[in-house]
């Protein structure tokens, strides 16, 4: 049996070129399930434009990125694809992602996996790197992200005195990190039965059914956004940990997506034509951020044989 992938697109912004590419993956994967959660308050788009056989998420949540609501449109669009279309595989798209490879490849690749998930992952401790990972000139693997994700991920957190007394509402700017490098102990009681551990990385992945499956088991995904939700940039951690703290899934910590992030900052730089042959040798099966239409049609002429 041929295998299914499905796709999930979160968007909040250009709607010609998030239809670009749900036209792209239709040619490529023979019009494959695909669910958008697409924030329509940032940006309107006409849904009657877009092929039938793309699910929007109806209601959309009001989306910003460095908030526990990025995660929770993905989860959205994870279970519209679970509950009508049950994929083998699902991809985790933003709408400036594209296809670098042709879906034969993509397919084939998947077919002889013996990994759950692709997704870039390390673990986060105190003052080093995980044991095995080497220091990248940039991205999630250089050398400072990882003192910043343990005081995003790992730090006890706390409200002012003042605010206490007061009794005013928190935000997640007005709470005091307390610093503690032994996180197991609290740890291991907002989830697991087991010490557990905290990971991050690239928002972006792709995994099958049965990792999915974990995503959206409703209690124990419950008890993570509540612990992520007065965090900065969960999204870079809260899949992360979920899955990466399951025994039984075997994750690969390549995430098969292209990015440079030579640039510096907190975003990869954009793409053009110069990258081509970076991202060819990569082996990665999307790549990401595109904003140029010209270098897309190179991209498909170069990359994808179309």
């Amino acid at each position: 049996m041929p295998l299914k992938i499905g796709f999930a697109i979160v968007s909040h912004n250009e709607p010609q070129q998030l239809l670009r590419l749900v036209k792209t993956l239709n040619s490529m994967f023979d019009a494959p399930p695909i669910a958008c959660h697409h924030d329509f308050t940032q940006c309107p788009l006409d849904e009657g434009s877009f092929p039938s056989n793309l699910r929007f998420v109806r209601p959309h949540i009001d989306t910003g990125w460095g908030d526990i609501t990025a995660p929770l449109a993905a989860l959205k669009a994870f279970s519209l694809l679970r509950k009508y279309d049950q994929p083998d595989w699902f991809f985790l798209l933003s709408g400036t992602d594209y296809p670098v490879r042709p879906a034969n490849e993509i397919s084939g690749e998947l077919s002889d996996s013996k990994y759950d998930a692709y997704l870039d992952n390390r673990e986060i401790l105190y003052r080093g790197l995980p044991p095995g990972q080497t220091a990248e000139d940039g991205g999630f693997g250089r050398p400072d992200w990882i003192p910043l994700a343990y005081y995003r991920y790992c730090t006890f957190r706390r409200p002012t005195k003042r605010l206490l007394f007061t009794g005013r509402l928190l935000n997640r700017k007005q709470f005091v990190p307390i610093y503690n490098h032994k996180i197991d102990c609290i740890i291991r009681q907002f989830q697991f039965n087991r010490p557990a551990r905290i990971y991050g990385g690239d928002f972006w992945f792709h995994c099958n059914q049965k990792a999915v499956d974990r995503l959206l088991e409703a209690r124990s995904m419950r008890k993570l956004v509540r612990y992520y939700r007065t965090r900065m940039n969960p999204e870079e951690s809260i899949f992360h940990t979920a899955l990466c703290n399951q025994v039984d899934l075997k994750i690969c910590k390549d995430h098969k997506r292209y990015e440079d992030w030579t640039g510096g900052g907190y975003h990869p730089k954009w793409l053009d034509e110069s990258d081509l042959p970076k991202i060819t040798a990569s082996g990665a099966q999307f790549a990401r951020k595109f904003r140029d239409k010209r270098v897309l049609d190179v991209v498909e002429t170069a990359l994808l044989h179309r």
